[in-house]
């Protein structure tokens, strides 16, 4: 048995799943939850990764050769050099100057000499890199776990503060960021959020890399974001404008350099420092409180240019961590208080979520807290969580806090035996993670409906439906099943806490109509009510909430089994040949289908028109394009697409083509085309697919 923090783990494999399951989740949706739905924390997912670390130090956890994840929206922009994350000095103080030493020691020792060093701020935002040719933007990607293949989100760089989309001259380079949103801001945004019944954001990165997400670039337009940039990469005339890390930073923030600066003067590049001592860094971490934005820590780096890349990567790799810097992490501030009582709520998942609740408030990073999250219910049970019971909470970023240490325990956690929303009895259930949870099964549940059947609406596409909004649905009487949704008039929910312009932008929701005024939305909404919502069917299966089974699920299957009644009827069997299909999944799927396979029949017999691929005498066949081509590979990828052949991101045996338009000068071959040499793939040019098409 592996124990860290609240989580307990039955092997090593138990917990690099997990481990490499945080990675995806973050990639994919900028958050992080566990299988069952519980969210990791930062300091959480890092004693996860650190622990893996030393018990499995060749997983594939750690490796950039590992498989990339499949984007849940836009295409791929390839990073070369590979986005890298870099080493960090975390954990107790001693630990962290144990790291901070030895860092310092290896530079000196590989360098031959005592190089100086660099200091910044670690910004805590969504990173990416946005390429420019000629001075002008042609692209930006967020940086991904595989450090390559990163999602497109060139779409919302228009509506970031600080972003230029041409350069004062024509260089051709790449700026490093990362994109933020501002203290200040994000409480205007919830505030927003709060004033129209919606559901509030967790986190300002949690909110960044949602704004990030979307498809419609509009919606990034008043979100209130900014950038950061922390580096350039892939400027041959460098040398002839800095030579160190302060001096890039000065000239990148300087009108004769980039000119990186806003309408104050301050620059959009992070501001560099010499490092001369340990003392500075705690310096840093004092004003930290102080910035209207969250950082994390300090990144050192070695300040000469030339010296880093002597140092080049651990491992000799381009995609593993960067020797010539570390990342210092800040300790978690943490206050001690009383809870006063528990607050019990039942969500989507059936599972009973805990929260502490303070009379008395305490102040954790400025701001003042009356809440803090509670782990599990195995956890407060174990240590006497509940009321009475005095812990120590901590806090990262200005969100809320985390019980982390119960101090004086109670006997009594003061735990509910029935469902706080339907009143049925709750069950202790243990988790694959090693927690134990209060679940309430009952299918019925409101609480399940609320999330649920929201979760369903918002990723239909439906804008502007909180969690309030639907309670008030459901309280209309008029909604027992997903169907029932779209059945609704407005005359339906006005009776129920609605004004007339609420109860249309409730139904403008559910059938994913722009709000507009009054009169144009009311036209917009009956146009829309006369004819089946069309949408992917990836996007619809993932709608459903099945345990397990999002987007990357949906895409598989509709790739692999083609129709909808091929997915509506398999067998456990049969979705185990699904490649991303596990067991558990694939028995959720089945289990959610027999059970609820009525209401998804009537929804798609009635209300929602299923978009499947093309098909054609391409279908079943996968292609890889690699390189750049001379009409673009979204050309080939295009009418590969019509007919019905499938594009993917990287070779594996399911390869049956690997497509490339000029190899490398010398002959030799790439990463890719070894790969696809080794596993007996097709390699063709672009005469031979012109063949197949």
């Amino acid at each position: 048995m592996i124990t860290i923090g609240s989580r307990s783990f039955d092997s090593v494999d138990e917990l690099e799943k997990l481990v490499i399951h945080a990675a995806t989740e973050y990639e994919l949706n900028g958050y992080v939850e566990d299988f069952d739905g519980v969210e990791i924390t930062d300091p959480e997912y890092d004693d996860l990764f650190r622990e893996l670390k030393s018990l499995k130090p060749t997983s594939i956890a750690f490796k950039g050769t590992s498989p990339s994840v499949a984007k849940s929206k836009g295409s791929t922009i390839v990073h070369n050099p590979p986005m890298t994350s870099i080493a960090k000095a975390d954990g107790e103080l001693t630990e962290k100057e144990d790291i901070y030493n030895k860092w310092m020691e290896d530079c000196k020792t590989r360098l031959g000499k005592t190089p100086t060093f660099s200091q910044s701020y670690k910004r805590d935002g969504v990173a990416l890199r946005i390429n420019y040719i000629d001075g002008k933007m042609v692209g930006a990607g967020l940086r991904p776990r595989d450090g390559i293949n990163g999602s497109d989100v060139t779409r919302h760089m228009k509506h970031i503060a600080g972003v230029p989309l041409t350069l004062p001259h024509p260089y051709t380079l790449s700026l490093n960021g990362e994109i933020e949103c501002w203290f200040e801001d994000f409480a205007i945004v919830n505030a927003e959020r709060d004033a129209a019944g919606e559901e509030q954001y967790k986190n300002p990165r949690n909110y960044t890399a949602g704004c990030l997400g979307r498809d419609d670039a509009a919606e990034t337009k008043n979100a209130r974001l900014r950038i950061a940039f922390y580096s350039i990469t892939g400027f041959d005339d460098w040398q002839d404008h800095y030579k160190t890390e302060v001096d890039r930073a000065k000239w990148a923030n300087s009108p004769e350099g980039l000119n990186l600066l806003d309408d104050d003067g301050k620059g959009y590049f992070v501001r560099m420092l010499l490092h001369t001592n340990r003392k500075q860094l705690q310096v840093m971490e004092d004003h930290a409180k102080k910035l209207p934005y969250y950082v994390d820590g300090v990144v050192l780096k070695v300040n000469d240019l030339e010296d880093q890349e002597d140092l080049g990567h651990t491992g000799d790799d381009k995609v593993n961590p960067p020797r010539g810097a570390v990342a210092w992490k800040f300790a978690e501030e943490t206050a001690e208080a009383e809870v006063s009582s528990i607050e019990w709520n039942a969500s989507r998942t059936g599972r009973v979520v805990p929260t502490a609740i303070f009379d008395k408030p305490f102040m954790l990073a400025d701001t003042e807290n009356s809440r803090a999250t509670c782990n599990n219910y195995g956890w407060m049970e174990d240590r006497g969580l509940g009321p009475g019971a005095k812990v120590r909470c901590k806090k990262g970023g200005k969100i809320i806090p985390n019980i982390m240490e119960v101090l004086t325990p109670v006997k009594d956690i003061g735990s509910p035996s029935n469902c706080p929303s339907c009143n049925s009895t709750l069950e202790v259930i243990s988790s694959s993670s090693g927690n134990r949870d209060l679940k309430c099964t009952n299918e019925d549940c409101g609480a399940k409906h609320v999330k649920g059947w929201l979760f369903y609406v918002t990723n239909m596409g439906g804008k502007g439906l909180g969690a309030s909004a639907m309670e008030k649905v459901l309280n209309s009487g008029k909604v027992h099943s997903l169907p029932d949704l779209y059945k609704l008039e407005v005359s339906d929910l006005t009776p129920h806490g609605f004004s007339e312009r609420q109860a249309l932008l409730a139904l403008a929701a559910i059938w994913r109509v722009k709000p507009d005024k009054d009169a144009k939305l009311k036209k917009a909404l009956e146009e829309a009510q006369q004819t089946k919502q069309k949408i992917p069917a990836w996007q619809f299966f993932a709608s459903l909430g099945i345990s397990g089974a999002g987007n990357s699920a949906g895409k598989a299957l509709v790739q692999e089994l083609q129709t909808w009644d091929a997915i509506r009827t398999a067998t456990t069997d049969t979705l185990l040949t699904v490649s991303g299909i596990g067991e558990t999944t694939a028995k959720a799927i089945t289990a959610f289908f027999q059970k609820r396979g009525p209401v998804v029949d009537e929804l798609v017999d009635k209300f929602v028109e299923l978009e499947l691929p093309k098909f054609g005498k391409l279908t079943g066949t996968n292609f890889v394009l690699t390189g750049s081509f001379t009409l673009g590979k979204t050309h080939w990828e295009h009418q590969i697409q019509e007919l019905g052949g499938n594009i993917q991101s990287s070779v594996g045996k399911g390869t049956q083509y690997l497509v490339r338009e000029h190899g490398k000068p010398d002959g030799s071959l790439s990463d890719k085309e070894q790969k696809a040499a080794n596993l007996g793939v097709k390699i063709i040019g672009v005469p031979e697919l012109e063949k197949l098409l």
